[in-house]
């Protein structure tokens, strides 16, 4: 779906979590629009216990497969630990392994497409990346904020693609203001700064680019595992579901 028609068609699912789904013969996809809540207590974690229920009852003795968004996640010791540290896709991958059930992720990784796009502005990759990784972390509060972006600083600095850059607090607030044009405020969401469907900063319109390839990558491997006969439980953000629907509405009936 072209981006600029995002907004109408969203209003028309209401709050997220919202599901669909697509039958065709003994094949299912489920898919699970998720908010990325890191809170047990959230509303979406008993809907998607549910859907999973349902999904694992109506594809029992058939070949079977989950995909999750940004990367594969390790095995947690329990649902609720798995949430915290993952989310959405965590919780799929902990309900995914108490039923011997395959995990792969789809998704498009930062360096990949660095390297395919030699006109970045790899400073606007680097805010765009931390503020993706600010608003993900800050949906849970801001505790220990300054110790986990820390980590996250570290962790970056041995990437390929920042190591001619400066990696720190210091120069993503420089950077803030630069592309943004005033300071960064920790108490403020930075949530439109990161979205792919708004064209107001350089940060969205990266954003747009990477998030167009990845619609198309996830897709092509939806389609690909469908035409091999598996059914699928897909748990993506809702954007991504929104984005994708009249798609695999179309190539997979």
């Amino acid at each position: 779906m072209p981006r600029e028609k995002y907004t109408e068609e969203s209003q028309k699912y209401g709050r997220s979590p919202f599901t669909f789904e697509i039958e065709k013969d003994e094949q299912v996809l489920f898919y699970f629009g998720a908010n990325h809540s890191h809170d047990s207590a959230n509303h979406q974690y008993s809907l998607l216990r549910k859907y999973w229920n349902q999904f694992i009852s109506r594809t029992r003795g058939v070949n079977r497969m989950v995909l999750v968004e940004g990367s594969l996640r390790p095995i947690r010791k329990s649902e609720e630990e798995a949430i915290k540290q993952g989310g959405e896709g965590s919780l799929i991958t902990f309900f995914a392994d108490r039923e011997n059930v395959e995990v792969v992720c789809p998704d498009i990784h930062t360096g990949e497409f660095i390297k395919s796009r030699s006109d970045i502005d790899i400073d606007a990759w680097l805010l765009l990346s931390f503020l993706r990784w600010f608003n993900n972390f800050s949906s849970g509060g801001l505790e220990n904020y300054k110790e986990e972006a820390g980590k996250w600083i570290k962790q970056r600095k041995i990437k390929p693609e920042f190591s001619n850059t400066d990696v720190s607090l210091e120069n993503i607030s420089r950077l803030y203001m630069k592309y943004i044009g005033k300071e960064f405020d920790v108490n403020k969401s930075q949530n439109s700064l990161i979205s792919p469907n708004r064209n107001d900063a350089i940060t969205n319109k990266l954003a747009r680019l990477h998030s167009d390839l990845r619609e198309v990558k996830i897709v092509e491997t939806i389609v690909r595992h469908w035409n091999e006969g598996k059914s699928i439980f897909v748990v993506f953000g809702s954007g991504h579901l929104i984005i994708q629907r009249p798609a695999l509405e179309e190539l997979l009936k």
